[in-house]
């Protein structure tokens, strides 16, 4: 996985960007976004951008878990994108797959055990049932 640190002038994509490039869907934007990240790369991809990515390919596109989870591995590895904390993103990646809790959850608490050892509470049973969170 390439990390790098940001910088100024280090260039973002949001996810309507991110969802152009894997989606193909509209070749007019699909070619300005492959043409802004080739001119600014490394890309600076935020956490928020990639759970948005991931929302909108479940929920509008219908891509399944396995196939999500292929995407976002594949931009850790693009060469042309930098990910926002790529560590937490591979540990909730790792998380989402042998569980059934919601990539945003397994995020969240891929976050949370980045910076802290008290476990998460949690309201949501399937949340819940993880290691590292307090089922309330």
């Amino acid at each position: 996985m390439r990390r790098h640190s940001y910088r100024n002038g280090t260039s973002e994509s949001t996810a309507t960007v991110l969802i152009r490039l894997v989606t193909k869907d509209d070749p007019g934007q699909y070619q300005k976004a492959q043409n802004f990240v080739e001119k600014h790369q490394p890309v600076l991809v935020t956490q928020l951008s990639v759970l948005e990515l991931v929302w909108v390919l479940m929920s509008r596109y219908g891509l399944d878990k396995e196939r999500t989870c292929q995407v976002v591995e594949a931009l850790l590895e693009t060469a042309e994108m930098t990910m926002q904390a790529p560590s937490i993103l591979e540990s909730a990646l790792m998380t989402w797959k042998k569980s059934k809790a919601d990539f945003a959850d397994c995020f969240i608490l891929a976050s949370i055990s980045a910076v802290s050892e008290n476990p998460l509470a949690t309201f949501d049973t399937t949340l819940g049932k993880l290691e590292g969170r307090k089922q309330l």
